[in-house]
């Protein structure tokens, strides 16, 4: 077996979801920075998580709940949840 045929069996046996679906699985009932939630997808780049949570604000399936301070950044920032 050759490592392009590993790799192929392994993209075929992963999850297939949406990043939509992972954040939503992330968050569960909780309320989280988009921070918070990309450290828990193990990304480091804000754009993974950022366009995301906008589009879900702008859908309905995600509300602003409040404001926190980000040490990373110096600045406050967005608190996300689902909408109830």
């Amino acid at each position: 077996m050759n490592t392009q045929q590993t790799r192929f069996e392994s993209y075929i046996a992963r999850p297939q979801r949406t990043r939509k679906q992972q954040i939503l699985a992330i968050l569960g009932n909780r309320e989280m920075t988009a921070r918070m939630i990309l450290k828990q997808m193990k990304h480091t780049d804000m754009n993974f998580v950022r366009p995301r949570l906008t589009e879900m604000v702008k859908d309905g399936i995600l509300e602003i709940c409040g404001s926190a301070y980000d040490r990373e950044t110096d600045r406050d920032t967005v608190i996300y949840r689902r909408k109830r």
